[in-house]
């Protein structure tokens, strides 16, 4: 397969939708509105909808246009999930939040989540398709409260098929390792960590609130938060990434013991990371992709660009 096939791009629990929909108009990278609070879009090579109606919100389904294939489960990728500081948690799922949104100009798709008693902060997220195959989320919060160590946790759901491998710290550079469950681990997710200061954020309490507390175990230090879910039946990478100052920890269950076995096909992002003073306004990037066979050296290469192209933005 040639270099430009192998490094086509098409980037970005509940039951799969068994809806997909028709090409009504020409590929384009813009959204189109499809309803209140629900936007749907046809690059050429993914198709979908972006839900953000208020309920379960997310980028779902997301199909592969070329093969039809569906690679997401609901809520979806880029759904915001907990909204965290030292030994708290702000409200349940930012999933469910109220929200408004709006098509850009450009085509885009703004959604804004508005302070309320349980969660005083404004969240402000920006979707945009740079590229037929690729996905980028800006990020704005503002809050109305002073956040030490401030967190916003962001989730992404694929299908059975896809694996995940991280890319960690290994002698002074680094490789993917896949999220494999060594025997003695203990729970079912494991979280990647940036440095020290991040591993003190994971276990400062916050993850301690019911319902739903988790008891994460603590993997080998990140390299950079770059994260790999490989379907290696469709042939298919989805690839998740952030600058290293906006994610502090990358985080997913353990690889199951084969495809059709159940559990989460998930990744996550621990976004932000620092303290906030209420009224601040802090922003964070991520970028989804999804690549033809592609290999862990392109992968980097793909992290590599994305890095130089954050540093030419105004």
């Amino acid at each position: 397969m040639n270099r430009a096939k192998s490094l086509l791009l098409i980037g970005v629990s509940a039951v799969l939708l068994p809806w997909s929909p028709a090409r009504a108009e020409p590929p384009q990278l813009g959204f189109r509105e499809a309803g209140e609070g629900m936007f749907e879009f046809d690059t050429g090579l993914l198709r979908g909808r972006l839900k953000l109606d208020g309920t379960y919100q997310g980028l779902y389904p997301l199909v592969h246009g070329p093969s039809g294939a569906e690679l997401v489960h609901a809520p979806g990728v880029f759904s915001f999930y907990r909204v965290l500081a030292t030994n708290r948690r702000h409200g349940k799922n930012a999933r469910d939040w109220p929200t408004q949104s709006e098509l850009l100009a450009d085509g885009a798709v703004e959604v804004r989540f508005a302070p309320a008693d349980e969660h005083p902060l404004e969240i402000v997220g920006v979707h945009r398709f740079a590229a037929p195959g690729t996905l980028d989320l800006a990020i704005e919060v503002a809050p109305q409260c002073d956040m030490p160590r401030f967190e916003l946790f962001l989730s992404s759901y694929f299908g059975p098929g896809f694996l995940a491998s991280v890319w960690v710290d290994d002698s002074g550079g680094g490789r993917f390792v896949p999220i494999d469950r060594p025997p003695d681990a203990q729970g079912a997710y494991v979280m990647y960590p940036r440095d020290d200061e991040a591993v003190a954020m994971i276990r400062d309490g916050r993850w301690q609130y019911p319902p739903n507390p988790v008891d994460w175990a603590v993997g080998r230090r990140l390299r950079a938060p770059l994260v790999i879910r490989r379907d290696t039946a469709l042939g298919l990478s989805a690839v998740m990434m952030c600058p290293p100052g906006d994610c502090f920890a990358v985080a997913s269950p353990w690889n199951p013991a084969s495809p059709d076995a159940k559990g989460y096909r998930s990744v996550y992002l621990s976004l932000f990371g620092r303290d906030l003073r209420a009224g601040e306004k802090a922003h964070a990037r991520c970028r989804l992709l999804l690549a033809e066979d592609l290999s862990d050296e392109q992968a980097v290469e793909l992290y590599r660009d994305y890095l130089a192209q954050r540093k030419q933005s105004p």
